[in-house]
């Protein structure tokens, strides 16, 4: 039975593949950001960017689109700039409306690969580096969700406006201040990019 049950998925999943259609492109976008939760009334937004590889495995009018980027996040006003460097994993699910139009949703993973703090004291700024054994105060594994649409402007390039809500903290706000109560700030973004399809 257990056999027959192999056979007939592997017969399913080479249908389907018969019909599928990969591509592979690169991908890149302008990114404003800010984070949300507690206590993030004052937290700037500023402009960074994100770049990368992407796939797409076609079935008609539904696909699978995961990207593999570099992103640097900045938050940014007069007097300090809080910048972040990050891998990110969208895995988004996408519908095609109308032949040029669709839409995306799906989870995205994070790993920070380093932060820094730039502050203006007057004399001078001052920048204050969370890498390697410092960055244990923050959070190296972001889990948060993106959805946007999309259109394709010409057969091998898209274009899209997508948003990026994280749902775990970006800080272990107990390791930076142990007598508070527990806060959880996340990241938001909202992208504007491209992705070009060369395969």
């Amino acid at each position: 039975m257990k056999k027959l049950f192999f056979l007939v998925a592997v017969m399913l999943f080479a249908a389907s593949s018969a019909f599928a259609q990969f591509s592979l492109g690169g991908h890149a976008a302008v990114n404003y950001s800010t984070m949300w939760g507690d206590e993030t009334d004052d937290v700037p937004w500023g402009l960074g960017f994100n770049a990368g590889v992407a796939t797409k495995i076609s079935l008609g009018l539904f696909a699978v689109a995961p990207e593999v980027d570099v992103g640097l996040r900045r938050q940014s006003d007069d007097d300090v700039t809080w910048s972040t460097w990050a891998i990110e994993i969208p895995i988004l699910a996408r519908i095609n409306v109308l032949p040029i139009l669709f839409i995306e949703a799906g989870p995205q993973l994070a790993f920070l690969l380093s932060s820094e703090v730039e502050q203006d004291f007057g004399m001078g700024k001052v920048t204050v580096d969370y890498g390697d054994d410092k960055i244990d105060a923050l959070n190296t594994f972001e889990f948060g969700l993106a959805a946007g649409v999309g259109a394709t402007v010409i057969p091998n390039l898209d274009v899209n406006f997508r948003a990026v809500f994280g749902l775990t903290s970006v800080i272990d706000s107990k390791k930076v201040f142990p007598e508070a109560d527990e806060q959880s700030i996340k990241n938001m973004q909202f992208q504007l990019g491209a992705t070009y399809w060369f395969m």
